[in-house]
């Protein structure tokens, strides 16, 4: 800046699906209905779909309880979401 200080921009943007396969993260699904399940990206991943963020997936999971949409999150290793797990699956 004009005056010599530092100007750092911060950028949130969405996750994308490549992050969930660093080192020490992972891809959860996480229903209205408090279920939650791992998610695999390799598929998506082999179709191409690496800088997709992961908003645009959520409509390719289905929960038991009738949800045509689940979210998803990109979580560390020591993150692993609480709840029900299982009966979340996935669309390719």
């Amino acid at each position: 800046m004009a005056d010599g200080t530092a100007h750092i921009a911060r950028i949130f943007a969405t996750p994308r699906l490549a992050q969930a396969t660093q080192a020490r993260a992972s891809l959860w699904a996480m229903c209205r209905c408090g279920r939650t399940a791992a998610i695999d990206p390799a598929p998506w991943i082999c179709q191409g779909l690496a800088r997709q963020p992961v908003e645009h997936l959520e409509t390719r999971l289905r929960c038991v309880c009738g949800a045509r949409r689940v979210r998803l999150e990109v979580h560390g290793l020591a993150e692993a979401p609480k709840g029900v797990t299982g009966g979340i699956y996935v669309f390719y």
